[in-house]
């Protein structure tokens, strides 16, 4: 006698010797069949998709270190599901750049004591690149990008870690079609004394974390006292605020070309407030007559407003700008220190809704 095969139900054999059964019976016993094999194929889908999950949040990119000689990494931010505009084209009126989607990994490299061009700072990082394949998609140059209106629709790590002169940048959007990270945007801007780059890279699978160094500038070393960071904060408090660090020539009313970090965190600052308004007001020492004092106190007041109007994009209508002379001092004259410390231009806050 011919032992039924185990494991499969009499129903579906096609067995001399199985049992009879009624239709009902076969047509039940082939239902759980077909049940337990739509059961078997949901259970596998859903461990391929548990696994596609586990090698895009799980397994870190590829390593892709882009690099120059000498440079420091000084900020870093990374996220495993978050997007970033990266500009395809110039900026216009009425143009919504859309987000990609992804891991986003953020970085700032700064260039220490060099006097290079955007186009110098950029180049060794676009060579690096297309020689692992990556293709350009879009590049531009300040003017051509269109200025403080596309610098601000780039979301990059903000001063003072990242600092970008509105007249000198230069933007390259570069993508690889298979491998990751898929999308890297650079902007490279020069300072007077050093370089800076910003990295942003997108990705299917997450970033390993970055490690940063903290670099002293020139700027840092004579602002010791005043962070770009506390200065808005001492502005709302006090309703006015010493714009630290602004380089005037003797008797002069030509503000250097800096960068100024007190400048851009008044900038970003404003930007962020659209409502608000301040007055720009220059002091001096008790050196010279009352009537010289004013009229140079006002012209560095001026300086300092045309600065962020042709620098940062600001409304000319929210900025007013007075010279007082010598007669707001906030030391003694008397002394070498104190008259330092007069030399000033201060942001006085008028309104802000």
């Amino acid at each position: 006698m011919t032992t039924p095969a185990a494991g499969i139900p009499n129903a579906v054999r096609d067995d001399a010797t199985a049992p009879a059964h009624s239709p009902k019976d076969r047509l039940r016993a082939y239902g759980d069949v077909r049940a337990a094999k739509r059961q078997a194929c949901e259970l596998g889908r859903l461990v391929r998709i548990a696994l596609s999950i586990c090698l895009v949040f799980a397994a870190p990119a590829s390593a892709l270190e882009l690099a120059l000689p000498n440079s420091v990494i000084v900020a870093a931010e990374t996220s495993d599901a978050a997007s970033v505009r990266l500009p395809e084209t110039p900026w216009s009126p009425g143009t919504v750049v859309p987000g990609t989607e992804g891991a986003i990994r953020k970085t700032v490299l700064h260039l220490p004591d060099v006097q290079w061009t955007s186009l110098q700072l950029i180049a060794p990082l676009r060579a690096q690149l297309e020689e692992e394949g990556y293709v350009p998609v879009f590049s531009c140059v300040d003017a051509e990008c269109g200025d403080f209106d596309f610098r601000f629709q780039l979301d990059l790590i903000g001063e003072p870690d990242m600092y970008v002169d509105l007249g000198n940048y230069r933007y390259l959007l570069m993508r690889h079609p298979s491998r990751e990270p898929h999308s890297i945007a650079l902007v490279a801007s020069p300072t007077t004394s050093a370089g800076n780059i910003h990295i942003t890279e997108v990705s299917s699978a997450r970033f390993p974390e970055v490690e940063t160094k903290d670099v002293e500038t020139e700027e840092d070393a004579e602002d010791a006292t005043q962070a770009p960071g506390t200065l808005v904060s001492t502005m709302l408090e006090r309703g006015h605020v010493v714009l630290e660090s602004l380089e005037f020539g003797s008797g002069s009313a030509e503000l250097g070309s800096g960068p100024y970090p007190a400048l851009a965190a008044l900038a970003a600052w404003l930007v962020d407030n659209p409502s608000a308004r301040i007055v720009l007001v220059g002091h001096t020492d008790a050196k010279g007559s009352l009537e010289t004092n004013t009229s140079l106190s006002q012209r560095r007041a001026e300086a300092v407003a045309d600065r962020l109007i042709k620098a940062f994009g600001i409304d000319p209508n929210r900025l007013d700008a007075v010279g007082v002379g010598f007669l707001s001092p906030v030391e003694s004259n008397l002394t070498e220190a104190g008259r330092t410390a007069n030399r000033r231009v201060e942001a006085v806050l008028v309104a802000v809704e």
